[in-house]
Parts: C-alpha cells; structure tokens; sequence
C-alpha cells in the first residue's frame, strides 16, 4: 500500500527522505498560486530561486527580453522586480518567456524538494489537475510539502494538503496509508465550508487582507479554474 504524507513546513523536511518519493510542494499564498497562474499565461517556464542574487545569477547569459524577474522578502517587492503575487503576474507579458521567481517559502520549499523522484506545484487553482496527476503514482509514496510562513505552520497549506487527501482517498478506498500529519491537515480541511473562509482566518490571510491584497486571496481560494501542473525538470518548472 502506498503511503501518503505532509510535512507541515518547510523546516522539517529531510531532502534525502525524499528519495524516490514523490513531492508536491504547495504554498497558496501566494508563490504556487503565481506558478500556476504565470504557466497558464503563456511563460514557457519559472525558474524558483531562493533570493535576489540568485535570480541576478540565474538570468546572465539569457536573451534580452526573454525573461522576467519577480519576487519578495517577507512580504516586500522586491525592488526592480516585478510584481509576486498571481494577478499582478497575469497582468505581465508572460507569453514565451521564463519567470525567475524568488520569494521567502514557496520557491525555497521548491529548491529544497528537488531530490525527490518527481516534484510538483499544487495551488488551489490547479488542485483537481493535480489529483489526477497523482494518479499516475499510487504505486509511490507522496510527499505534500506544506511551505508554512518563516518556520511557522500556515492554515492555508494544510487546508490544500487536505483536499487533496480526502480526493485521492474518495477516488481509491484502502490504496493509500494516511500518516499522522494526513489526519491533521485533513481535520483541517472539513473544518471549513470553503477555500475562502479557511483563508480568512488563517493568520496569513488576515494580515493580507489588511492590505490591498483582498483581489488576490479570492483568486487564489478559485478551486480547480486552471487545468495543468507544474513539474519541476531541472532547475525549472514546466507544465507536466
């Protein structure tokens, strides 16, 4: 029987636990949500760095124009790069270009899950597509990685990671050993009547939402609007 388990944080994953496993890396708000978001517009591809200098790194020796850089540090822009979140990137000249996209979880979670046999971006956006991609793998332990917030546990991850549990588990009866983190993340996911009312009273949610980032939280709780995952293949992600 193959197992299914949730690293809560970023923190506590092993890379070398995940050795021929399969990993999906999740982190709504907002890094694989503008994954997902900046694929399905047309980016031939989003290279995940840790940081500014990496991303500098990682574009010399790329055409003129055939990229564009995006990020943040704790929440902030970063100055000269442009926006991070999913709909300020949709509103970007996407089409046929690489994204180099640094932020402080989501892409570091990425780059820390690249061991694993196959690594995959999970958002509520792209979730069903990613239920069926998993499909593919009831023979392999999966991995969800929850990216949390600066070493802390984040509401929003764990409530993806249920979803995806309770589908997986409804779709095939007795295939997969649900591990003790299995059951916290999907008590998490039945608590909430909605994407929506889960992000607003995650911590995360609440402090953004007191900004101007309210557009974004609703679009990223949009549950299955975009049909297609992203897989990590080398340094980069590229649709599955």
């Amino acid at each position: 029987m193959a197992r299914i388990n949730v690293v809560l944080r970023k923190e506590d994953l092993e890379p070398s636990f995940l050795h021929d496993k399969v990993a999906v890396v999740i982190d709504v708000l907002f890094a694989t949500s503008s994954i997902v978001t900046a694929l399905n517009q047309g980016a031939t591809d989003v290279y995940p760095v840790l940081n500014q200098q990496m991303a500098l790194e990682t574009v010399r020796g790329f055409a003129q124009d055939s990229f564009v850089l995006s990020g943040e540090q704790h929440l902030r822009s970063i100055a000269g790069f442009s926006a991070y979140t999913p709909l300020a990137l949709s509103r970007q000249s996407l089409r046929g270009r690489s994204l180099v996209y640094a932020t402080t979880n989501g892409t570091v979670a990425l780059r820390q899950a690249n061991s694993a046999a196959q690594v995959y971006a999970a958002a509520l956006l792209n979730a069903p597509a990613v239920v069926n991609q998993l499909q593919q793998h009831k023979e392999q332990t999966l991995v969800l990685i929850c990216s949390g917030s600066a070493g802390r546990v984040n509401l929003e991850d764990l409530y993806l990671a249920g979803y995806l549990i309770e589908q997986l588990s409804t779709q095939h009866s007795g295939r997969w050993q649900l591990t003790d983190t299995c059951q916290i993340a999907l008590a998490v996911y039945r608590q909430y009547e909605s994407p929506e009312h889960c992000f607003r009273e995650s911590q995360l949610g609440r402090a953004l939402s007191l900004t101007d980032m309210n557009e974004e939280i609703n679009y990223s709780a949009r549950l299955g609007c975009i049909d297609l995952v992203p897989k990590l293949n080398g340094a980069s992600l590229q649709v599955a």
